[in-house]
């Protein structure tokens, strides 16, 4: 390994070119089950090694599974190469802004290791989970069940002289059922994730929270239909945490705002919300999903943050993008393997704490809707429109939480919210540990804070 950091200096740059070398492996488990059948056992392995280069503005990128020296020399001949042709015709220059360089090694730190637990041990966990599902809940009509864990181990050397390795732990279990009457369908899932060991899955109490998934589905084909229309909303924390990392976490990714696909863009040192809103992405909580002490580019994670009382004060940055904005590299380039660019990516994004309680917040919007449990949704952070499901919602009347209803939308403008909000509860929470999507790529990710209210919010529910 040793001779990479000479591979990398022995390329002929000039002062603001750039060059690194990254080394990813991981190895990893995914196992689903759907009512009752396995259908899914993998076990994967992947190591290889990525070029990337900067020549007068442009980048060149290859990647290699042969990491032996020769292997790793012409990867970065190849990379060098291609950089130097494009930037002949390229447009508009790139540059990369390095502010520190790092030598660090960061070794795994869990309990057990998911790598030491055997596959039928795995197989047992989800299909018991998945046949607690059913147990004793009548009108369940299919079920599906996934469980995940992977040991990724990176090793970047760039031109500026950083040198790092670390190694992170991803382990991950879920749950979903659809429970239904006649036409009636009714959705409800649960999952926990994070970034310690198998130990997660141990601490899961796959009999009790199986049964209670069942009896959720089961109890929502009785609840009342959702109303429709605008009303004032009690979000709770998972789904306070999709929208912040959906609607909002996307659009302070500065690849966006470079790219011009944000409403966030130009809004610096603006108001996005209401004074009470104080929004953070942080990758150093420990245990949580979307944890690293690096990323791929060799930057030292570190606590961002994006809004603060209600002024936008930073975005998400890469190298690149850091230089092109004139801002400070923040540690949120996250390539998924070997052969994935390094991009900009959340890590764990929460609305801060507030100063109320549930039951307060619930006087304050007098009549409405509290809207519990994410089922996941649709977001265009260019736009900023949204489109959230909630698994169930109860009626908020004359200040009380009260009656249940089904599954249950809200959509909406994403700043629209942010500035609509009556008031942000004390009781924050990491409620949604979710794997995140973007150009190809998937990363473990959470998101969370506390319930909060907002006013006049369009909900949808069936007639």
């Amino acid at each position: 390994m040793s001779e990479i950091k000479t591979l990398v200096g022995s390329l002929k740059l000039e002062k603001e070119d750039f060059a690194d070398f990254r080394i990813t492996e991981v190895e990893s488990t995914s196992l689903v089950v759907r009512k009752g059948n396995v259908e899914q056992v993998m076990h994967d392995i992947s190591i290889g090694g990525a070029a990337r280069v900067l020549v007068n503005g442009s980048w060149g990128f290859y990647y290699t599974t042969d990491l032996s020296s020769e292997g790793i020399r012409l990867a970065l001949e190849k990379a060098y190469k291609a950089a130097k042709a494009l930037s002949e015709n390229v447009i508009e220059k790139s540059k990369v802004k390095i502010e520190r360089t790092y030598e660090d090694e960061v070794k795994l730190n869990v309990k057990i290791d998911p790598r030491s637990i055997s596959l039928e041990e795995k197989v047992k966990v989800v299909l018991e989970f998945d046949k607690n599902i059913w147990k004793g809940n009548e009108g369940i009509a299919t079920t599906s069940v996934a469980l995940s864990d992977s040991v990724k181990k990176e090793y970047i050397v760039n031109s500026y002289g950083t040198e790092v390795k670390y190694e992170v732990c991803s382990t991950r279990i879920s749950g979903s059922a659809v429970a239904k009457e006649g036409d009636l369908i009714q959705n409800v899932s649960t999952s926990v994730g994070e970034s310690r060991g198998w130990e997660t899955i141990k601490e899961f109490d796959y009999v009790k929270e199986g049964q209670e998934l069942g009896k959720r589905g089961v109890e929502l084909l009785k609840a009342l239909p959702p109303p429709s229309g605008k009303m004032n909303v009690i979000m709770d924390q998972s789904l306070v945490g999709v929208f912040i990392h959906e609607a909002f976490g996307h659009a302070s990714e500065a690849d966006a705002v470079k790219a011009n696909r944000s409403i966030l863009s130009g809004l610096i040192g603006k108001k996005v919300g209401d004074e009470a809103i104080s929004v953070t992405d942080d990758p150093t909580i420990p245990g949580m999903r979307g944890s690293y002490p690096y990323d791929s580019e060799g930057t030292k994670a570190e606590k961002r943050e994006i809004v603060r009382n209600g002024t936008l004060v930073g975005y998400l940055h890469s190298l690149e993008t850091a230089a092109y904005l004139n801002a400070k590299p923040n540690g949120a380039a996250r390539a998924m393997n070997f052969s994935s660019k390094p991009i900009v990516r959340m890590s764990n994004t929460f609305i801060e704490n507030g100063e109320y309680s549930l039951e307060e917040l619930a006087e304050m919007i007098k009549n409405g809707i509290y809207l519990a449990k994410s089922y996941g949704g649709y977001v265009d952070p260019a736009r900023g429109q949204f489109y959230f499901t909630a698994q169930e919602g109860y009626l908020v009347e004359n200040g009380k939480i009260g009656r249940k209803v089904q599954n249950v939308s809200m959509s909406g403008l994403t700043l629209d919210v942010l500035k609509n909000v009556m008031g942000v509860g004390n009781d924050l929470k990491l409620a949604f540990p979710g794997t995140c999507g973007k150009d190809g790529q998937w990363v473990p990710v959470s998101g969370g804070g506390p319930h909060i209210a907002v006013k006049e919010i369009v909900v949808g529910g069936r007639k």
